[in-house]
This record gives C-alpha cells, structure tokens and sequence, in this order.
C-alpha cells in the first residue's frame, strides 16, 4: 500500500453526527423529559454537537440553551450507534449523560425550540418514539451500576 499523506488520509475517511442527551431526575426519581417543536414525542434534552465541540461541553451548552439549567454533564451513560438512514446520510452516536438530581429546578425554557418539559416515572419511554425509547431504561441503568452501556442500530 503507498504512502499517503495524513491530511488526504483523514479527508476518505467515515464521518458522523454526534448528538447528546443528559439524564436528569428529580429527588423522587422522575425522568425529566422535553417535547420540542420539531417532534410529536417526549425525548431527554440535548442535541448535537457543533463543530470539534466536545461531547460533555456539547451536552452542557444543550442543557443552558434549552432549559437554562448550568450543569455540567456528569459520567457518561451510554453510547448508542444508529445507523444512516433517510435523511440521515451518515451513521450518529448518540451519548447520554448523567445530569444528576434536580432538587429544584429553576428551569427556563428556550420557548423558539422547547414546547413542554415535564417529570415523569421511569417508565416514560413509553412517551418516546420506539427509535430511542430503548434508550432511556439503559441509561437508568447505567446510572444504577455504574457500568456504561452501548447500544448499536438501535438495540
């Protein structure tokens, strides 16, 4: 194989979206969740990264940006790989961090991309769309063991 240079190197190679959601529950152990503007169902706040942005940074900027909460994003939750499909033209990971407890959340919402947030029992997967409800119980589990989880094509 010959020579090539690092920069023409890196150009051939696969890219993809990172995107990130933070888990975060209230001292009964509530799910927080947000319905934005764009999608019918509930899902974890967050949202991708921008350019050689960080994942946890990007996760934080998320959760000020949406919900006006300064938190940093805490251990990492899980990883989920999803393939490209669609409109989606490349694969994208999906990371969860843990956002730890909200004792009182003095959430203000970003109102242009936010509809609703609300608490919800761990069963609120049921409020997701099943492309990332599987999501949700694996990061409370993470949560509970300590033991990051990875998820791929949505598994």
């Amino acid at each position: 194989m010959a020579w090539t240079e690092p920069a023409a190197w890196f150009e051939q190679l696969p890219a993809c979206y990172l995107a990130t959601g933070m888990l975060l529950t209230d001292p009964r152990g509530r799910v927080l969740l947000v319905k934005t503007h764009y999608r019918p169902d509930w899902g974890l706040p967050g949202g991708v990264a921008e350019d050689n942005e960080p994942p946890h940074l990007a996760c934080a900027r998320e959760i000020y940006e949406e919900l006006g909460l300064d938190r940093p994003a805490g251990p990492l939750l899980a990883v989920d790989f999803v393939a490209a499909d669609g409109d989606r033209l490349r694969p994208m990971l999906y990371l969860i961090f843990d956002g730890g407890t909200l004792d009182d959340p003095a959430i203000t919402m970003q109102e242009d991309e936010i509809a609703d947030f609300d608490l919800f029992p761990d069963s609120a997967a049921s409020l997701m769309t099943t492309a990332t409800s599987h999501r949700l119980p694996r990061a409370l589990t993470a949560r509970r063991t300590g033991r990051v989880t990875y998820l791929a094509h949505s598994s």
